[in-house]
């Protein structure tokens, strides 16, 4: 619709009133500013999709110093589903975040409407939930750890490592800071994020939600129609680098991020 009218910007104002999604086209930068605020203003949950995001950062920036809006802005994957060069995992740490916490107010660049992602009952299914005060084998937290898909090292440096010393193991899940968790014996004692740089404890929490590293859980059989060069990778490896290239063989319900956002208006 072309907004020239008092009588055409009620339509736009009942339409955002009602939720319902619509396009608008033939406005100004500033305009569709002015109208952000607005559809902000009236309705409860607004997700704006833009071209691309050097735009959507624009718009972020221009909400926040006109309107004092803070608007989070959900991230795009800037590989090929069938590279194999792996995603950027603070990207998906974020992408992740943002589906499961959904906020009122979202900037989506139009090339994220083409990811697909686990749905909803994915991570209620394949997540460890640590707890101070709770009982965990060292082998358990190992097993599984491995199960999904973090890769053990030395020292905790980047995010979907973990490592394990004695009475104290390092975890960086899918949260901005990796935490560590400070057994006597098989009891959780102390669970607390600490800075990956400087090894200091920052906060301490009661639990810790770890999630999977990628959109599937590994389980010990080969999907049908796998290709074969790649059987034994799968088998030696588990979680081999490139692995993203195939997901849709070990989680057939994959669905595009809207589905998270069905009450939005769009």
């Amino acid at each position: 619709m072309n907004l020239d009218s008092c009588e055409q910007f009620l339509l736009f104002k009942d339409k955002i009133n009602a939720g319902k999604s619509f396009t608008v086209t033939g406005i100004t930068s500033f305009l569709r500013l002015i109208l952000l605020c607005k559809a902000k203003l009236s309705a409860k949950k607004i997700v704006f999709v833009t071209g691309s995001e050097q735009s959507a950062i624009r718009y972020k920036s221009d909400l926040y110093k006109t309107f004092g809006f803070d608007v989070d802005i959900f991230p795009t994957q800037n590989t090929s589903l069938y590279d194999t060069v792996t995603p950027n995992l603070y990207d998906y740490a974020k992408q992740i975040s943002i589906l499961r916490n959904t906020p009122d107010f979202l900037i989506m660049p139009v090339k994220s409407l083409l990811e697909k992602f686990p749905d909803k009952d994915f991570f209620n299914k394949n997540k460890l939930i640590l707890k101070k005060g709770t009982e965990i084998s060292h082998e358990k937290l190992l097993a599984e750890l491995n199960k999904l898909g973090y890769k053990r090292a030395t020292m905790v440096s980047d995010i979907t490592e973990f490592s394990i010393r004695g009475d104290i193991a390092d975890i960086f899940s899918l949260n901005e800071k990796p935490v560590r968790i400070e057994f006597w014996g098989d009891e959780i004692v102390d669970i607390r994020f600490f800075d990956n740089e400087t090894q200091k404890s920052v906060e301490k929490i009661n639990e810790i939600e770890i999630l999977p590293v990628y959109k599937f859980i590994l389980d010990n059989t080969v999907p049908k129609n796998f290709p074969k060069q790649l059987v034994e990778n799968l088998e030696n490896e588990k979680y081999f680098e490139g692995i993203e290239v195939y997901q849709s063989y070990f989680n057939d319900n994959l669905v595009p991020a809207t589905e998270y956002f069905k009450d939005y208006v769009f």
